[in-house]
């Protein structure tokens, strides 16, 4: 049965709902607020002091990064993209670990009504989760900006644009992963390993252009890379028209990836009930 007009408004309030409890659980513990910030910039001092580093000190190494990279502000191209990649990584993963969750608890069984549920009742709770990360991603860019002051371009406007659109994304993506989690059981740790892949073929700090021709085409395809790619733009380059075309490419893409996640949710519903394996623990 699958939900009609009259049912949307009920089902949209459903999503927000499953989205402040996750919230509001997260918010509930501050120690994981704290410890989710300082292991932000655990994660992205490295990368921004390695980047330093391989600067050189005669700059060569930072002349050659602005050959490719088009931008000498090196810092703040490092720690856009480290951030960003870590808060597209946390919502990569929060659908599939929530999906797991809930298999695990047996509630599974009460959440497929229809396409519609399927899609709220699957990605309310992990919206809910994802906000914590954005809160700890904001804070820990500003905490970075506060020790490096790099220079930024303050396209706030087209930079919470693309943020917006790549959550839309990884949600999209994240639906296949969740799908593949609920059938295989402990999939969720070669969610992990796609998860870095992705942050491999993004780009966190340096442009995809270094990459072999094969891995260009492939970071092409993830959402990753355009949410990095629309940020710096919008903050580093300054290209509104460039953020807002990423924007576009993060729609599309959360629109293919979402329905074919939902198709095999469905799918792989159906196959992990006649193996008998939904509620494994």
């Amino acid at each position: 049965m699958n939900a009609n007009a009259s049912q949307i408004p009920g089902e949209l309030r459903a999503l927000l709902a499953l989205a402040r409890k996750g919230w509001k659980i997260d918010r509930r513990q501050p120690y994981f607020l704290t410890s989710g910030l300082l292991g932000t910039m655990q994660w992205v001092l490295p990368i921004v002091l390695a980047t330093i580093a391989l600067a050189g000190p005669n700059d060569e190494g930072l002349r050659r990064f602005a050959d490719l990279a088009g931008t000498d502000a090196y810092i703040a191209y490092a720690v856009t993209g480290a951030i960003a990649f870590l808060y597209a990584g946390w919502m990569l993963s929060a659908l599939s670990f929530d999906l797991r969750l809930n298999r695990n608890l047996g509630t599974l069984p009460t959440l497929w009504t229809s396409a519609v549920s399927r899609a709220v009742l699957t990605c309310g709770g992990a919206l809910g989760h994802a906000l914590a990360p954005a809160v700890m991603a904001v804070a820990a860019f500003g905490l970075a900006w506060t020790l490096f002051r790099f220079p930024l371009e303050l396209n706030l406007g087209p930079a919470l644009a693309v943020l917006l659109c790549g959550a839309l994304a990884m949600l999209g993506l994240a639906l296949p992963l969740a799908a593949v989690t609920l059938r295989y059981r402990e999939a969720h740790y070669l969610v992990s390993l796609f998860v870095v892949g992705t942050g491999i073929l993004a780009g966190i700090a340096y442009p995809i252009a270094v990459l072999p021709n094969w891995a260009q085409w492939a970071s092409r395809l993830l959402p990753p890379t355009w949410l990095l790619h629309g940020l710096r733009q919008a903050l580093v380059f300054g290209d509104v028209a460039d953020a807002m075309r990423s924007c576009v490419v993060l729609l599309v893409m959360a629109l293919v990836y979402g329905a074919a996640g939902l198709v095999l949710l469905k799918a792989m519903d159906a196959a992990a009930r006649s193996k008998g394996e939904l509620e494994w623990m």
